[in-house]
């Protein structure tokens, strides 16, 4: 018998120098495995536990994703946004 963890790619944020960005993951990468973010910047997969994370450690959103996100999902996009002052 296996114990099976779900894993909901919708809410996989990935984390790259403090900043969490949004991917649309067809399936869960493999270690080392790129992956390109909204906002176009690729970095390879690691994983690691949650409890591994810094508690002092305020992650940020990438707005650019956020941006990207809400194009895509016809959320509206407040016109104080940041990424549209890039």
């Amino acid at each position: 018998m296996q114990a099976l963890i779900f894993i909901d790619l919708d809410h996989v944020h990935p984390v790259v120098d403090g900043v969490w960005h949004r991917a649309m993951l067809d399936s869960v990468p493999d270690p080392g495995e790129d992956v390109t973010m909204l906002c176009g910047l690729t970095a390879p997969t690691g994983f690691k536990s949650r409890d591994s994370r810094d508690p002092n450690c305020v992650l940020v959103m990438c707005v650019h994703c956020d941006y990207q996100y809400r194009r895509a999902n016809g959320i509206p996009i407040p016109p104080n946004h940041p990424a549209l002052s890039r």
